[in-house]
């Protein structure tokens, strides 16, 4: 009788939830204590029942713990979903970033290759340590004489600083010049479009756990979950969302 009336009070609450199970067990072991207590003091069985019932709260305090957990729930799902938006939000900003750092910094467009070339023709010597020290993006410079005959490439003058292994991936070579003239100079740059990349790459991925954890917990707050359902939130849960709205009951 008893377990049939906690089964019934908390029947508006998902079963599977630890949450209500728990809950569940609470109220179980109070009700048979309580039972067990009035049935020793002479009680009947259904007696005892009644007076433990009310002495409970009555199904009206049981239903306000469910709605309470419920809210709980719920406002931790919207909590998941608006990190997962800033984060996506974040991660398009960092990626337009790096295009827009190099394209108003970029090396190649400012004339000093062609500077040092020609000062270099001129005087055979080049300030690449300046240009290296006050240039943040450039981290090593180098120049090159060239054979209009055979093509070949001569490294006449170069000069670089020290950069931390961790940053190699984030570097980028790039070379011109006027070899008809010859000469041609090439400068190693931090490459901000790969490092804007990788950001939002690792944002984005971010972004895909939080939608995918909010997805599977609206899914399972308002229906039983499926098979098809956990896969699609895990591999694709901006269409998940979408259709998690789409299919939504209405009230």
């Amino acid at each position: 009788m008893i377990d049939e009336y906690v089964n019934q009070l908390y029947r508006s609450a998902d079963p599977d939830l630890p949450e209500t199970k728990e809950l569940k067990d609470e109220t179980r072991q109070h009700l048979e204590e309580t039972v067990a207590e009035l049935v020793f003091d002479g009680y009947s069985e259904q007696a005892a029942m009644k007076i433990a019932i009310n002495r409970f709260g009555g199904e009206e305090q049981s239903q306000a713990l469910i709605h309470e957990l419920q809210l709980i729930q719920k406002l931790f799902a919207k909590r998941i979903l608006r990190a997962g938006i800033v984060v996506l939000v974040l991660s398009l900003m960092f990626g337009f970033s790096g295009f827009i750092v190099r394209s108003t910094s970029d090396i190649s467009e400012s004339g000093i290759r062609y500077q040092l070339g020609e000062e270099w023709e001129a005087t055979d010597s080049a300030p690449l340590k300046t240009v290296v020290e006050e240039e943040w993006m450039v981290t090593a410079a180098r120049i090159y004489s060239t054979s209009t005959e055979g093509g070949r490439v001569t490294l006449e003058q170069s000069y670089g600083k020290s950069v931390p292994a961790v940053f190699q991936p984030f570097m980028s070579s790039s070379l011109s010049g006027a070899p008809d003239k010859g000469w041609e100079v090439e400068f190693d740059e931090i490459d901000t479009v790969i490092i804007g990349l990788a950001f939002a790459l690792l944002g984005l991925t971010a972004a895909h756990v939080l939608f995918a954890i909010w997805i599977i917990i609206q899914r399972h707050r308002t229906d039983r979950l499926s098979r098809t359902t956990t896969v699609l939130s895990i591999v694709i849960p901006a269409l998940s969302i979408l259709l998690y709205f789409v299919t939504k009951k209405r009230p």
